[in-house]
């Protein structure tokens, strides 16, 4: 059985709108490729690691309110071939929306 891959955001808060963030598929071993999910979306990325790096990084520039959601990523490895669960989400969240108020980004446990 393949390990479940985990996800983690960085920076973890304090992060403006407009702003970029990571988010970091963590592997446990040399993958063929990572999907990142987005909450909504039929849509995902994919990324193809050939580095024995144990992360997968997925960058998100200009924050919008929209990207406020639930992220998962998965795997896939080639020998012995197998693809993981998905990992547990990590949400995106937004507050202040357009008022005077501070509005930061940080990562919430699902």
């Amino acid at each position: 059985m393949v390990p479940r891959p985990s996800l983690s955001l960085h920076p973890s808060q304090g992060v403006s709108l407009g702003d970029s963030v990571t988010l970091r598929c963590h592997v446990p071993r040399l993958v063929a490729w990572v999907q990142l999910y987005k909450e909504g979306e039929r849509t995902f990325k994919m990324c193809k690691d050939t580095d024995e790096e144990d992360a997968v990084e997925f960058y998100l520039d200009d924050i919008k309110q929209e990207d406020a959601v639930k992220y998962q990523c998965q795997y896939r490895v080639l020998e012995p071939p197998g693809t993981s669960e998905k990992s547990d989400p990590v949400a995106l969240l937004v507050t202040g929306g357009d008022t005077k108020e501070s509005r930061w980004l940080r990562a919430v446990s699902p």
